[in-house]
């Protein structure tokens, strides 16, 4: 852009100096300007000689008048004999010989005190025309290349607006809206490195928001997942106050529940973080691949006992296969635990619970199966059990299966069978 603008103006300067030279130069060959210009100093020196009674001896007082006139040349002549020039005042007088006569010279009469002579005047007025020529010239080329490079400026001055309000638009919390890279410039590469930082801040806010939501679901899901184990707990300590079992091998069957919930809630509580992990991508840990009655008869009978403290009715339909499956204990138990949980508050307790357990395939199948209670729609739902248990099925491979009509609700667990080999 530089460079262009300079050459536009270099362009518009020698062609002022060239062309105007040349109208100059022609208007002062075919006008009288010069000519009307010698004869009016001619007049003003006439009245200068006059003015102070100078004669011819007097050249040095000529002084005073050529430095009000400083771009005319004087020479006088008296008989043919050069006795005064303005280029070398002091050795006026000292010519003896007589000089040339030329006929393209124009002589005129001046009058001194002690007689006339002859004098020849030279003016450079039109070095002024040229100078002046020579600054106008500087001054266009110089607004020329003012406008070229601001003309040229302006698209470049449109991106640094467009930037300022991309950047104004980021401060204000605007993240999707992408910088503009136009070009291959400095300002090019300063708005790559402001979209890149727009992106960084982007991926920042979208970890920060994700830990928090992160750190609520875990504190939800924590506070669900504890809420069983602890009303089992209650009811069993309630059991053995009250004294509400039949001998004392029941009071120690409800002791030992009371010590494998309290276990439970130990290990939920030493465990936090691992609520975090259940949304993250982190896999969990499984087990080896143990029987299908290993893995879910004590939990079932627990659970099923609990319901039935709590005035359900259980129906089991339980066919063990003999292949195995792998799965994270831990989470059997907090599964059985929100069955449990979402029965108490929606199942209807005039109807059986029904619990099936069969193969379907390569998935082992444990189905709950509950009418729906009544006021169910009084109750609120938020659906954290079922979106805690989709997300520990999913961590070991397996799938939550949900049916739900107005009047009966079936929950499945699918778990995939180990290799026979395993």
């Amino acid at each position: 852009m530089l460079c262009l603008a300079g050459l536009a103006s270099a362009a518009l300067f020698l062609t002022l100096q060239i062309g105007g030279g040349m109208l100059l130069n022609l208007y002062l060959d075919t006008s009288d300007f010069e000519t009307r210009y010698i004869e009016k100093k001619l007049r003003s020196l006439q009245d200068y000689v006059t003015q102070h009674h100078l004669s011819t001896q007097d050249t040095g007082a000529l002084s005073g008048w050529l430095e009000k006139n400083p771009l005319v040349l004087v020479e006088l002549y008296r008989a043919n004999r050069l006795i005064y020039t303005s280029l070398a005042p002091e050795e006026s007088g000292e010519n003896r010989e007589e000089a040339p006569y030329y006929d393209w010279v124009t002589y005129y009469s001046l009058s001194f005190s002690d007689g006339e002579v002859q004098a020849v005047l030279y003016t450079a007025e039109s070095y002024q025309w040229f100078a002046g020529l020579m600054i106008v010239s500087l001054l266009l080329s110089a607004l020329l290349f003012l406008l070229v490079f601001l003309l040229g400026s302006r698209r470049m001055v449109d991106y640094i607006c467009r930037l300022s309000g991309q950047i104004q638009a980021m401060e204000g919390g605007d993240l999707d809206q992408p910088i503009l890279v136009e070009g291959n410039n400095e300002l090019s590469r300063l708005a790559q490195g402001l979209d890149a930082m727009r992106l960084s801040f982007r991926e920042q806010r979208r970890r920060e928001s994700a830990l928090f939501r992160a750190n609520q679901t875990m504190i939800t899901q924590m506070s669900h997942d504890l809420r069983t184990p602890l009303t089992a707990l209650q009811i069993y300590t309630d059991i053995l106050r009250y004294r509400k079992f039949e001998d004392a091998r029941q009071a120690e069957l409800y002791l030992s529940r009371i010590d494998a919930k309290v276990a439970q809630i130990k290990q939920l509580s030493e465990h936090i973080f691992q609520y975090s992990l259940i949304s993250g991508e982190q896999p969990v840990r499984l087990e080896p691949p143990r029987p299908a009655r290993e893995v879910f008869h004590d939990a079932l009978s627990e659970l099923t006992g609990y319901l039935e403290q709590q005035g359900f009715s259980c129906v089991p339909a339980l066919c063990w296969p003999e292949a195995g499956i792998e799965v994270s204990t831990p989470y059997i138990n907090r599964l059985l635990d929100n069955v449990g949980s979402n029965l108490l508050k929606y199942a209807d307790p005039s109807a059986p619970v029904r619990v099936g357990l069969r193969t379907e395939g390569e998935a082992l199948l444990l189905t709950f199966c509950n009418a729906v209670r009544p006021d169910r729609a009084r109750r609120d739902s938020s659906g954290v059990g079922l979106s805690n248990m989709e997300a520990m099925m999913s961590k070991m491979g397996g799938r939550l299966l949900v049916e739900s009509t107005p009047e009966e609700f079936r929950v499945t667990l699918a778990f995939p069978l180990a290799d026979q080999g395993a």
